[in-house]
């Protein structure tokens, strides 16, 4: 059997064709009074009249197709937080009717970016992730290029630039500030703290957290309690014998920046034979479903990265369908987990 057509729609409530799909695509149309409008849709409903998406999308002018682009080296399904923030775009784009397109860049930044971002002229918009390969010159060079070549975009994670950009992330000065205070409340006083690069804006704004807190409580972050590992397990090793190689003055608690790095201070921990947290208290930063497989469970600041990708594909697919919308900057709330580590 044929699949229902506008045509068999309209026939049925004895109007034009025209009338049927202004009724299913615009519920508030004046164009066609509200009692056939309903009368449409219940023929519409009866008869299990799918719309045809390619059809629609031509009229609209648009495909109903956003582009992510991921910046990593490795696959990202590998990426717990970038698996959990693509479910969260999912969940939108599956409620609003769109489709997602994969970008696979190397995570250098360069020229096949910018190709990339050129090819996304052929999608509605572009949903960007900074992730530990972007610095703060890479993000506001990709915020200038998609601006120029005016592609829609929102961008997630890690941005603390001021130019008006439709962006969803955390406030991590406030989690760096948390932080230390939530540790000195344990009687902590030699602070350290783990990070993956210096450079990166995620790290500077932690530090800036964490010194202002550190401040207010009368205490100090010596420069050589600050570890950065640029993600390799061998430095951070070094980095952590270097803190405890004196008893006096190793540290009682560290903060890891994220979860990589907290995988790291774990497996020094077992291989060192020292305990959580009677040697060390650790508290985190990071993804909920990484961190609740380990033991003893992490105390950390859960980033929504779920939310992060569901809230920014809302937003994006708003700036699509309403191009008056101002861009908007949601930062969202992180939770502190207390588990059994700090």
């Amino acid at each position: 059997m044929a699949a229902p057509k506008l045509a068999d729609i309209a026939k049925r409530a004895g109007v034009s064709i025209a009338a049927v799909s202004i009724a299913l695509n615009n519920r508030d149309t004046k164009r066609v009074s509200e009692a056939k409008r309903n009368e449409i849709r219940k023929i519409a409903e009866e008869l299990n009249y799918v719309p045809n998406e390619l059809a629609k999308a031509l009229a609209e002018r648009r495909t109903r197709l956003l582009g992510l682009m991921v910046p990593l080296r490795d696959p990202i399904f590998f990426n717990h937080f970038i698996a959990q923030m693509l479910s969260g775009i999912q969940t939108t784009l599956m409620r609003r009717g769109y489709n997602l397109l994969l970008y696979s860049p190397s995570g250098k930044p360069g020229r096949s970016t910018r190709d990339q971002i050129l090819e996304s002229r052929f999608t509605d918009g572009l949903i960007f992730v900074n992730t530990r390969f972007c610095s703060v010159r890479n993000i506001a060079e990709t915020i200038q290029e998609l601006d120029a070549a005016k592609i829609k975009f929102a961008m997630i994670n890690s941005y603390y630039g001021h130019a008006p950009v439709n962006y969803v992330g955390v406030d991590d000065p406030a989690i760096g500030e948390a932080a230390v205070n939530y540790l000195v409340q344990g009687k902590h006083r030699r602070i350290a703290f783990l990070s993956g690069s210096g450079k990166l804006p995620t790290h500077i704004h932690l530090l800036q957290g964490i010194r202002r807190a550190m401040t207010a409580h009368g205490l100090e972050l010596p420069t050589e309690r600050i570890g950065c590992s640029e993600y390799d397990e061998v430095t951070a090793f070094t980095i952590l014998d270097r803190w405890f190689a004196n008893k006096r003055t190793a540290p009682t608690a560290i903060f890891c920046a994220d979860d990589q790095l907290l995988m790291h201070l774990y497996d020094y921990v077992e291989i060192r034979g020292k305990k959580i947290p009677e040697d060390v208290a650790v508290l985190g930063r990071g993804n909920a479903g990484l961190m609740s497989l380990l033991r003893p469970r992490p105390t950390a600041f859960h980033i929504p990265t779920f939310e992060m990708g569901e809230v920014a594909a809302e937003i994006l697919i708003d700036s699509i369908e309403k191009p008056e919308q101002k861009r908007q900057r949601v930062l969202l709330a992180s939770q502190l987990h207390p588990g059994d580590t700090a």
